[in-house]
């Protein structure tokens, strides 16, 4: 039997309550409200940095002078980020929720590998301050 067919009327009246106040004190979570204002910064704030990037990207495999090969990759590189940024600018809460869902079923070891990554270097830029 699971959890919840041995769970007391008592403490199911208890986690009731635990979430109506939960739901009181966070309004947000339901209706959008300052959070989805909050998403809409952040993500203006990301499509424009990717986009920056990318630009820089642009003109500095333009000045290289180096090979072409090496000017070709960073022109390539600068359409990535191009791309990276108009995903951004357009994505829903819900459409990137599951875009990373089906990710990590489709590549479970690249997922933990990236989260580990990402986890150290917060760790590290964390630990500096």
């Amino acid at each position: 039997m699971n959890r919840m067919g041995h769970e007391s009327g008592f403490e199911g009246e208890q986690r009731d309550e635990r979430e109506k106040s939960w739901d009181q004190e966070h309004p947000q979570a339901y209706r959008g409200g300052q959070s989805d204002s909050t998403f809409k910064q952040i993500r203006a704030t990301v499509a424009d940095k990717l986009q920056a990037a990318a630009e820089t990207l642009h003109q500095k495999a333009d000045r290289s002078g180096r090979q072409t090969e090496i000017s070709t990759f960073g022109h390539r590189a600068a359409g990535w980020l191009e791309r990276s940024a108009g995903y951004v600018s357009e994505m829903e809460p819900q459409r990137l929720k599951s875009d990373l869902e089906n990710q990590v079923r489709r590549n479970p070891g690249r997922s933990l590998l990236i989260a580990g990554v990402v986890g150290l270097a917060l760790g590290g830029l964390l630990r500096r301050r």
